[in-house]
């Protein structure tokens, strides 16, 4: 008989706690999704085999006091796919169907999509159709996976069991049925549309309401838009992660939205009101006598809503003095005026200065 104490690496006495330990290490250790080597997986069945028996009182008191035959494990459980007592520690490892699971209704999977919408429809809000691909249940056998006057019958390969036995060395070994799939039963006659699945993939239309305010990367969920489930399970969710294309001439920050507008140069030095429209919207803007090329006015209240508030952030507004590349002769006139007060301004402002510096000095 097998030391199964040896094997895990523990005393004769060890505590459950221990045990439990030890198996987490050695199984993280050798089982085969993370230990490629010829040997991991029999020395994975090994130390599961150890701990079936260890963890459990009433196994390890047979086996402490020799009355114990390798038969009493449940190999059906120990090495459905080596994941069963792996996945309970780790949550991980391959993914299998124990028997029970595959009686019971179960859920369809979810989905996800990417959805691209303009600058503008996130500002606004919008309802949009898409178009995704999914199974869906089957419209001949309403799920059933069964043609008209089809009956479920006892499986002739297990006779209902769901699994088959077979001898491998020192192992008796259980394995799911391939006929009925572990089901233990079968369908006489499955739909010809499906093919006894009882679903099928269909193309289907899905409208989503996009609210005003959202913003990239948020996600909508739909629920049951995602895949049929199986055996009468419900369907899964549709999520929906928002992208927006970038806008030309506007920018997003948060609820913020950002412009430029070109100002000439007397609207810069006078000042001046002009007006913004923006996404079906318009603001008056009053241009400050003096701005600087390059500074922001912000318009509270007129950027993007928040999403479920109905608050709304700023509109920031970033003047722009453009220097015209061809002007007229009466322009240029004023122009060459201008120029003469400056330098005259400039001069003015320089003699104060040296006077300044003059006074310092001595």
């Amino acid at each position: 008989m097998k030391d199964y104490y040896a094997i895990l690496g523990v005393e004769r006495n060890a505590s459950f706690e221990e045990i439990k330990k030890a198996y987490r290490k050695l199984a993280l250790e050798y089982h085969p999704d993370r230990n490629s080597s010829p040997d991991a997986e029999e020395k994975f069945k090994e130390i599961s085999e150890a701990y079936a028996v260890l963890s459990d009182p009433d196994k390890r008191r047979r086996y402490d006091s020799g009355g114990f035959e390798a038969s009493d494990i449940d190999f059906e459980d120990l090495f459905g796919g080596f994941g069963s007592i792996f996945e309970m520690f780790f949550g991980g490892g391959r993914q299998r169907q124990r028997r029970e699971d595959r009686y019971s209704p179960r859920r369809g999977s979810d989905l996800q999509y990417t959805l691209t919408i303009t600058l503008e429809e996130s500002f606004k809000g919008i309802t949009k159709e898409i178009d995704i691909e999914k199974y869906d249940n089957c419209e001949n056998c309403k799920g059933s996976g069964m043609a008209p006057n089809s009956k479920i019958t006892t499986c002739p390969s297990c006779r209902g069991r769901g699994y088959v036995v077979y001898q491998q060395g020192f192992f008796t070994m259980k394995t799911a049925c391939n006929r009925c799939n572990g089901k233990g039963s079968v369908i006489t006659e499955p739909c010809p549309y499906c093919g006894g699945k009882g679903r099928v993939v269909k193309r289907k239309t899905v409208k989503v309401k996009i609210p005003a305010g959202i913003d990239t990367g948020d996600t909508l969920r739909i629920p049951s838009e995602g895949e049929a489930g199986l055996n009468g399970g419900e369907s899964g969710d549709l999520y929906v992660v928002i992208d927006i294309k970038e806008d030309s001439t506007f920018k997003r920050q948060g609820k913020d939205l950002f412009v430029e507008i070109p100002i000439t140069f007397s609207q810069a030095a006078l000042g001046d009101k002009v007006k913004i429209k923006y996404f079906g919207e318009e603001v008056e803007l009053k241009i400050p006598a003096g701005i600087q090329s390059g500074d922001l006015i912000e318009v509270k209240g007129k950027g993007f809503p928040e999403v479920g508030s109905g608050k709304r952030g700023s509109l920031f507004v970033r003047a722009i003095v453009k220097t015209p590349k061809k002007i007229s002769s009466e322009m240029k006139k004023l122009f060459e005026k201008l120029s003469e007060l400056e330098k005259k301004e400039q001069s003015s402002l320089w003699n104060k200065l040296k006077n300044v510096f003059v006074k310092k000095s001595v």
